[in-house]
């Protein structure tokens, strides 16, 4: 075996090496799949983020979501039945009131579900002091820790696979 040869490494030990210096990297104590971890919702916080949704679909709105769909569908099938211009411009706006409707609520559902999580994810990072750029790298190296994971774990069973030879 010439010098060469002993100064080389192999690709699961290259892939292993890279993985366990991803874990050691520390932002305020905690390594990237941590701090992802962090930034996830808990149970608790989820059943509040439904609480608060179930509270705008009581209080906001005159007619529940169920009504303004079906709504739209009456509307809809209506302006076949009637044969007046009037009566069908008069189910006309009422479908476009309800599709509107709708799809303006669902857009206020999800804004309400992103900011609830993007104020957890800043308040994450404020407590921890993780500066914008440190939240965009330790996004990429949690990534990276995840596929590392994944591969490891399979070439981990490759091992414990007898070889066909």
């Amino acid at each position: 075996m010439s010098e060469d040869d002993s100064s080389k490494i192999s690709v699961q030990d290259a892939i292993r090496l890279k993985h366990d210096l991803n874990k050691s990297i520390k932002y305020s104590g905690y390594n990237a799949k941590e701090i992802k971890e962090l930034e996830r919702l808990s149970e608790e916080q989820r059943a509040k983020l439904n609480e608060n949704l179930s509270h705008i679909r009581k209080a906001w709105w005159v007619f529940p979501d169920w009504v303004m769909a079906i709504g739209f569908l009456v509307a809809g099938f209506s302006m076949f039945y009637f044969e007046s211009v009037f009566a069908r411009l008069i189910c006309l706006l009422a479908m476009i009131f309800c599709a509107t409707q709708v799809a303006y609520r669902m857009g206020v559902y999800y804004g309400f579900v992103r900011g609830f999580q993007e104020g957890h994810e800043e308040g994450v990072h404020r407590v921890l002091g993780i500066s914008l750029d440190e939240a965009s790298e330790i996004g990429e190296r949690a990534t990276e820790m995840e596929m590392d994971d994944r591969l490891i774990r399979k070439l981990d069973q490759g091992k414990d696979r007898p070889s066909a030879l």
